[in-house]
């Protein structure tokens, strides 16, 4: 057997960034519309799924042909 290296997306973000739960994505929190302290008003925050490199590698294993049986 082989295995590849293949890149799967995050299925929870985008490019790495998820928008900010606090401020739902403005930047800004009431009262007087400060600047969020979560992701300090940039309205997203890195992806605590993939680190934020907006994937990972998956290690899938594909058979060989040594191992290919065609069921004769």
């Amino acid at each position: 057997m082989s295995a590849a290296r293949v890149w799967k997306k995050c299925a929870f973000c985008s490019s790495g960034r998820k928008r900010c739960f606090t401020c739902g994505g403005s930047g800004k929190v009431a009262p007087g519309w400060q600047t969020c302290s979560n992701c300090n008003g940039f309205g997203s925050t890195i992806c605590t799924d993939c680190g934020g490199s907006g994937g990972r590698y998956d290690v899938s294993s594909s058979p060989s042909s040594s191992s290919y049986s065609a069921g004769y």
